[in-house]
């Protein structure tokens, strides 16, 4: 076990690997543009926030803080920020290496649930939301400030992609600035707490930039009708996991979804039982359904499937 610092990441010495997963990917033939990201495993807002890095084998993850309210109000992602200046870097370096040939997007930067729980400590945020809402409210605004900055940065040094820009981990292009939301730790949340803690810095970030992107578990799709009452969210991506909902149970949130106007991404491991309950239960339009395979021979297979079902 070690951590990783600054100093290990150089975007020079990685280029030769991204060009390696852009041929793996195109060799794919789904209709998904292909693209990159600063390293995605690396928990960049945790680290520009201050957090320490760790690493073991191939899992890396931030060690949480315990800050008080008085050092959290007082964290912006500043220009002197040796994370920020990595990230940035990481940034500019692809965009000069793809040279206008595939879009540069954005990785996984988390949500404010997330990072009030990595500047808090995880268990002690869910406390402070109930104990000191006012102070866990002021403290998510700073998380929620910090997302929007670093996502501009970002759209500023990647440069638009053929008038748009990009979300790596679903190959998704929007005609204007996007911007990635989640809230994983919303499944411990009940609707009130969320409501009345998180859901409003939600609506600012997404108010901050044309296009929105909210990535959800299934886990928290409790929390649906508090999100679906941001207007400005425009696509729900949906995980579906191994050991949470299985499809059936989900189809009526997907339904929901879909039946508000919304876009929706449906994601995971997903049987050839099913690609028939979604071509039955969902309407294809402003739908995506990415499947999780573990070759390119699956992957042939679930192409073969969809062209079957939906007749091309």
């Amino acid at each position: 076990m070690e951590y990783i610092s600054c100093a290990d990441l150089d975007v020079s010495e990685y280029l030769a690997d991204y060009d390696t997963f852009l041929e793996r990917s195109a060799a794919i033939p789904d209709n998904l543009i292909k693209g990159v990201a600063p390293v995605p495993a690396i928990p960049w807002m945790e680290a520009i926030l201050g957090c320490r890095i760790r690493r073991n084998r191939e899992s890396v993850w931030a060690d949480s803080l315990r800050l008080s309210w008085e050092e959290i109000a007082r964290l912006k992602p500043e220009t002197d920020n040796q994370w920020l200046a990595v990230y940035s870097r990481f940034v500019k370096g692809l965009a000069d290496h793809a040279n206008g040939s595939y879009p540069v997007g954005l990785p996984i930067l988390r949500g404010v649930s997330d990072l009030l729980g990595a500047l808090r400590g995880h268990t002690e945020s869910i406390f402070d939301c109930i104990e000191y809402p006012d102070s866990a409210r002021a403290a998510c605004g700073t998380c929620a400030d910090a997302l929007i900055a670093v996502v501009k940065l970002h759209h500023a040094a990647a440069g638009s992609f053929h008038g748009g820009y990009f979300i790596e981990q679903y190959a998704v292009w929007a005609p204007g600035p996007i911007v990635r939301l989640q809230e994983d730790a919303s499944a411990v949340f009940s609707p009130t707490l969320f409501s009345d803690i998180v859901l409003e810095q939600d609506q600012r970030i997404a108010q901050a930039f044309p296009y929105s992107l909210i990535h959800l578990h299934s886990s928290s799709l409790f929390l649906l009708n508090e999100l679906l009452s941001i207007p400005e969210l425009d696509l729900f991506e949906v995980n579906k996991d191994i050991v949470e909902m299985q499809l059936p149970e989900m189809i009526p949130y997907l339904k929901k979804i879909q039946n508000t106007g919304r876009l929706l991404y449906l994601r995971g491991p997903l049987t050839r039982e099913d690609f028939s309950l979604v071509h039955r239960e969902l309407a294809p339009e402003g739908l995506i359904v990415q499947t999780v395979v573990q070759s390119p021979a699956e992957a042939d297979e679930v192409l073969a499937e969809t062209a079957r079902l939906y007749g091309r």
